[in-house]
């Protein structure tokens, strides 16, 4: 049996609703969808995330905003404005950003992207950074070493020589990069789906069958 994950409550347990119908689907006050099962293949119009940002996890939807979609662009995003090389190539590897930003943290892991990127295309990862391990032996990436706020330099862990036409995308324990709108994607019948929706729009049914949504927290 499936369970809501947070709370460890078999999922229907908390309401569910049916839709066979291009109509959309709400959860109660306080809750989410959790979970989607179809019982017809179906295309989805619309698949809305709880847009948590920087207090939690994101997940994939048809959001198409590039900062609300599918763990596309990590916790926040930084466009290179130079990069300047460090007293080291160790460490304090030093990039001039457009602009200061909030979000950025040190210890968070660094991707160098291409200004062009977008969330229907994904991402072009630069060679120079590379596939971030977070633990174990082979534990490799490039981390925020320093930053102040309001500054428009951030020092990394490894010397990187971006370009103006590239991005630094920052990854958190809560958001990851790369992902790309689910839009006109098709759900195999018998499938079932997990994220935090806040409205489901289905295709009319193409055949007997449609979609149960599951709530919870």
């Amino acid at each position: 049996m499936a369970y809501d994950l947070n709370n460890d409550i078999p999922l229907g347990a908390l309401g569910s609703a049916y839709i066979d119908v291009a109509t959309p689907v709400y959860p109660p006050k306080g809750m989410v969808i959790r979970a989607i099962t179809f019982l017809a293949d179906n295309t989805p119009t619309v698949m809305d995330t709880e847009i948590l940002d920087g207090m939690g996890p994101q997940y994939f939807g048809t959001n198409s905003t590039e900062a609300t979609a599918a763990n596309y662009l990590g916790v926040t995003e930084a466009a290179v404005a130079s990069a300047t090389t460090g007293t080291t190539l160790i460490a304090d590897d030093t990039i001039t950003i457009s602009a200061a930003n909030s979000k950025i943290k040190v210890g968070q892991y660094v991707l160098l992207v291409n200004d062009s990127d977008t969330v229907s295309a994904g991402i072009t990862v630069d060679s120079e950074t590379p596939t971030p391990v977070y633990t174990g032996p082979n534990q490799a990436g490039v981390k925020v070493t320093k930053y102040t706020p309001g500054a428009t330099t951030v020092a990394v862990s490894k010397a990187l020589t971006p370009t103006t036409s590239q991005t630094l995308i920052f990854l958190d324990e809560t958001h990851g990069a790369g992902g790309v709108e689910s839009d006109s994607t098709k759900y195999p019948k018998g499938i079932t789906i997990y994220g935090r929706w806040v409205k489901f729009v289905p295709a009319v049914a193409t055949d007997s069958g449609g979609c149960i949504c599951y709530f919870g927290h």
